[in-house]
């Protein structure tokens, strides 16, 4: 679900959104070249493939954890982000409810 929107919250502004997002594919496409330098290396050391088998192992990996990475980056950010959005409502009630005079 790469190129679906990002469901939004009505009390979670939309720069905060974009950022979990940006930061996610920032994170996500650190993952997947890591992830497939190491693979190529693996695959041409460890399980002696041509230069060529290496190669697109190492991209075939990338991608796919480059892009399993960004997902999960962005479901932990966004979960993130909706934690502290309900705990400031809560806090926000609980203030409200203390101030509030008592009969």
């Amino acid at each position: 679900m790469a190129g679906s929107t990002p469901k939004t919250s009505a009390a979670l502004p939309a720069d905060a959104i974009q950022r979990v997002t940006s930061e996610a594919r920032k994170e996500g496409v650190f993952a997947g070249l890591t992830s497939g330098l190491a693979s190529a290396v693996i695959g041409s050391r460890l399980f002696s493939f041509k230069r060529n088998t290496a190669l697109f192992c190492g991209v075939l990996s990338g991608v796919l954890s480059g892009v399993l990475f960004t997902q999960a980056f962005k479901e932990t950010a966004m979960a993130q982000l909706h934690a502290e959005e309900a705990r400031l409502r809560y806090q926000h009630l609980n203030d409200t409810d203390e101030t509030s005079p008592q009969s």
